[in-house]
């Protein structure tokens, strides 16, 4: 049994008040209830605000389109190259060197050196190769021809801190225009060049190889050279015939070495496919680009659509609450 005059607190169907806020019995406000946003609402705003999207969709087409046209073209070009090894080099005196390598063991010297390959491609990465590379070709003034005044032939001296020294070109070169990669299956290592002109970058691409297998065959000869001179001077200090006949036998190595060395051009490097002239840049990618602009202004356009339509929708939902 309830107290007389009581009020019985009121019974709420369900469903009963689901879109705006239940009131009491005593006709006093009641608790707002928001309702939660469908799917279909805010594909009905989506609808709605469609103009607004596809505006954004040119819009960002058309921004990348005109980022593709001002940007400066990098061109790409490719030398694909087979380090040559030791017994690629020793081919023709296999036999004669196999019998070697038993008697140079007797005196502790290692004729299996098969470093040839790490010490080429690590000299075409090696900072001291390609600061010698820029310093040849003068290439200071090309690199950073922003700051290069060609009319006076000096740099602008306006902040000196910025004129760019060697090791900035090193830096740049390293990191944004040269690229050497190896294939692990095959062994084959390909240089790659990015630069702004089609011709320069095949021709330093080209040079690179070139000046590492020279540098590398010159160091060889005057290796075997010292070697001999050593050797031979050791030669005489002994009069033990069965050591004799060792040093003779490794100087005759060491003559053949140079042989090698001098008779063989491609020394470190086998150019299989050198670089040439590319037609074509790689970058920028206009379709790539219109495409990425498209897709950017309609995730935005959507995004903007939602954000419109739910503001909206909530603006109904506390009129009706209101009302």
């Amino acid at each position: 049994m309830r107290p007389e005059g009581e009020r019985r607190a009121p019974v709420i169907q369900p469903g009963e008040g689901s879109t705006r806020a239940r009131r009491r019995e005593d006709g006093l406000p009641g608790v707002p209830v928001e309702e939660d946003i469908s799917l279909f609402e805010l594909w009905d705003a989506l609808l709605r605000h469609r103009v607004m999207t596809l505006g954004l969709i040119a819009a960002g087409a058309l921004l990348a389109t005109v980022l593709a046209l001002v940007m400066t073209p990098v061109y790409r070009a490719e030398i694909q190259v087979a380090p040559v090894t030791e017994k690629d080099a020793s081919n023709r005196f296999a036999a004669q060197l196999g019998e070697l390598g038993g008697l140079a063991a007797l005196t502790g010297v290692n004729m299996e050196q098969g470093n040839r390959k790490n010490e080429s491609i690590a000299t075409l990465r090696s900072r001291r190769f390609t600061e010698q590379f820029i310093k040849d070709k003068t290439l200071l003034p090309v690199l950073f021809h922003d700051q290069w005044d060609a009319e006076n032939e000096r740099w602008d001296e306006s902040d000196p801190e910025d004129i760019p020294t060697l090791e900035d070109a090193w830096k740049l070169f390293d990191r944004k225009i040269r690229r050497i990669s190896e294939d692990r299956k095959t062994g084959l290592v390909l240089l790659t060049i990015e630069w702004t002109d089609p011709q320069q970058a095949a021709q330093w691409a080209n040079d690179l190889v070139h000046r590492v297998n020279e540098l590398l065959r010159k160091k060889a000869v005057t290796e075997s050279e010292k070697a001999i001179a050593y050797l031979r001077e050791q030669r005489g200090k002994t009069s033990v015939v069965e050591l004799q006949e060792v040093v003779n036998h490794l100087i005759e190595s060491q003559m053949k070495e140079a042989i090698l060395a001098n008779i063989t051009e491609e020394y470190a490097f086998r150019v299989i496919d050198p670089a040439v002239v590319p037609e074509e840049p790689f970058k920028p990618d206009m379709v790539l680009m219109v495409v990425s602009g498209a897709l950017s202004g309609a995730v935005l356009g959507i995004i903007f659509a939602m954000i419109i339509g739910s503001v909206l929708i909530r603006r109904r939902q506390t009129t009706c609450v209101s009302d």
